[in-house]
């Protein structure tokens, strides 16, 4: 496992802190959970932006279609990334 340094603003550090009272978890471990929701987040912002650029290529059945299959698809990969581990 790779150990990182950061700096983080007084008003993120005392937020963390207080996350770290309620929640009873390490720094590292909500660090690592916050990282990793971000960096899906980002994820999901691209495809959709990918997603986007090609539907304008497509005529509105198609992208009607698309639309719900990838909500579909979009919903499940939520719930499976937001379950408990």
């Amino acid at each position: 496992m790779t150990t990182i340094s950061l700096r983080l603003p007084d008003d993120l550090s005392q937020r963390l802190e207080q996350e770290i009272a309620s929640s009873r978890q390490s720094r590292s471990e909500l660090i690592r959970l916050a990282l990793e929701h971000f960096l899906r987040e980002r994820q999901r912002q691209r495809l959709l932006a990918a997603f986007a650029a090609e539907a304008t290529l497509l005529d509105r059945e198609e992208i009607a279609a698309l639309a719900d299959d990838f909500a579909d698809a979009e919903d499940e990969a939520l719930e499976r990334a937001e379950r408990p581990q």
